[in-house]
């Protein structure tokens, strides 16, 4: 099964293992067996598909500037996959106005212009409007609006229209109670309608542009918190509103795009089981006594989410003339991967900070996350990390004491000009061999880790334009 969805993906594209595992919910393809999660499920077989059969490409390597992340159907059976696809009434690939599309259960088209067509329209609602499955829009991007015709499908599980911009959201699709995914390019407020849709697993809204009249914030309706299937949020510039009623999201475990504003201990505490936490803020040329707040308002991150095993936090057009601080309060013991950005602290402050994650395994630093020209990793700290990745910093001077990083397999300092010197006191002979890649760093920094190659267990991946 696995192999014939994926083959109906457009050729040569990558296929976001993570949005196609929420697809493959949606549509009851898979279910969680024992303590295995469903993407280590999908993996395993995957990489059975690949290895055994070759019938996918399957590369998940360490994020590296030079490393391959790939993920779709091999190029020779690509062609054979979407054909056996649609001989089984499984799925099938729109190629033009006149398609066959007799009681296929799921849509598919790589020009989502297709869609448009009013015979196209007549051929579905005709064909197979009444059993169709999923609607899959998965053609470039089009900047402007195109309209597609509402069709009557009752039985939809999966829209997944993220290419697709609209200006409005059809009234048809707030009737399709037994949708459990849905992706929309849409800029205005969501309709409070959209609570109608109670069997909903994702919920993924992505403005077509970013622009907000000063002093406004926009909210999700706050009927969302009736919605109890909701598993995976994203709204990129749509913030959870205060809950008027005891109703709790539970099942909630990915939550994307949101501000600050979403963070407050009164609404944390109604999405107790968050696994995956990204939160956005950008500075704006004016002040705002809230945004000057946004910060402290973030302490009771680890005291409600118990469960929070990946942060993200990034901050759009950082403003670098007054120092900030991170409260400490925002990072829980539970934390595996850490993303930040923007916030221009001193890097003493990430010393704090790796104190109290003893499970960090990725840490991710871009944009000025802090800034100075030394960062001194003390000893004993990072004991589990296995990637470092630094980006975008006027960081001089990098130094790792004696004990720090022993598991580190992959340092990665990317964009970082004034960067002169590597300093790593690491007792040899270490079990782990560790990547050091420089991308666009200063030649002093080139020479510096040249003189770790022969101390320690080290491999260089690259360097660029500076290569070792």
């Amino acid at each position: 099964m696995l192999f014939i969805y994926v083959g109906a993906f457009p050729p040569y594209s990558d296929i976001n293992i993570h949005k196609l595992i929420r697809r493959l919910i949606a549509e009851g393809f898979v279910e969680v067996i024992g303590k295995q999660t469903l993407e280590n499920f999908i993996l395993d077989c995957s990489l059975e598909l690949a290895r055994g059969y070759h019938l996918l490409l399957v590369e998940l390597n360490q994020q590296t500037m030079f490393s391959r992340n790939e993920f779709r159907v091999h190029s020779c059976w690509q062609h054979f996959c979407k054909k056996e696809a649609s001989k089984i009434k499984f799925l099938h690939v729109l190629q033009s106005w006149d398609d066959d599309m007799k009681d296929q259960r799921r849509l598919c088209a790589h020009s989502n212009s297709l869609f448009a067509f009013k015979q196209v329209y007549d051929s579905v609602n005709i064909d197979c409007a009444s059993i169709i499955r999923s609607l899959l829009c998965l053609g470039p991007y089009h900047q402007y609006p195109m309209s597609i015709h509402a069709m009557d499908f009752k039985l939809m599980r999966v829209l997944d229209a993220l290419t697709v911009r609209f200006y409005h959201i059809p009234v048809e699709i707030l009737k399709l109670v037994c949708l459990k995914y849905i992706s929309l390019t849409y800029n205005k407020e969501l309709p409070v309608s959209i609570s109608n849709l109670f069997q909903l697993q994702s919920l993924i809204i992505k403005p077509d542009i970013c622009i907000k009249r000063r002093g406004t914030v926009s909210y999700m309706p706050v009927g969302i918190w009736n919605m109890q299937e909701l598993q995976h949020i994203e709204g990129y510039g749509l913030n959870l509103p205060t809950p008027n009623s005891n109703a709790t999201l539970n099942k909630v475990s990915t939550l994307f795009g949101v501000s600050a504003k979403s963070c407050t201990r009164e609404i944390l505490k109604k999405i107790p089981n968050l696994e995956r936490l990204y939160i956005q803020m950008e500075w704006k040329p004016y002040d705002d006594e809230d945004d000057n707040n946004s910060l402290s308002s973030l302490g009771y991150i680890s005291e409600e989410l118990q469960n929070l095993v990946v942060l993200n936090y990034s901050v759009e057009n950082p403003h670098m003339e007054y120092e900030s601080t991170i409260p400490l309060s925002m990072f829980p013991s539970s934390l595996t991967v850490l993303y930040l950005s923007g916030f221009g602290c001193p890097w003493k402050h990430i010393n704090d900070i790796c104190s109290l994650l003893p499970n960090l395994l990725k840490l991710e630093l871009q944009h000025y996350a802090f800034r100075g020209p030394l960062w001194d990793i003390e000893s004993e700290c990072f004991l589990k990390l296995k990637t470092l990745v630094i980006g975008d910093t006027d960081l001089v001077q990098w130094r790792a004491q004696h004990g720090s990083l022993p598991s580190l397999k992959l340092l990665s300092i990317q964009h970082c000009y004034k960067l002169k010197q590597l300093d790593w006191t690491r007792d040899p002979p270490m079990v782990t061999t560790t990547a050091i890649e420089l991308f666009e760093c200063n030649p002093l920094a080139v020479a510096s880790a040249k003189q770790l190659r022969p101390k320690f267990s080290l491999q260089f991946v690259g360097t660029l334009p500076f290569e070792l």
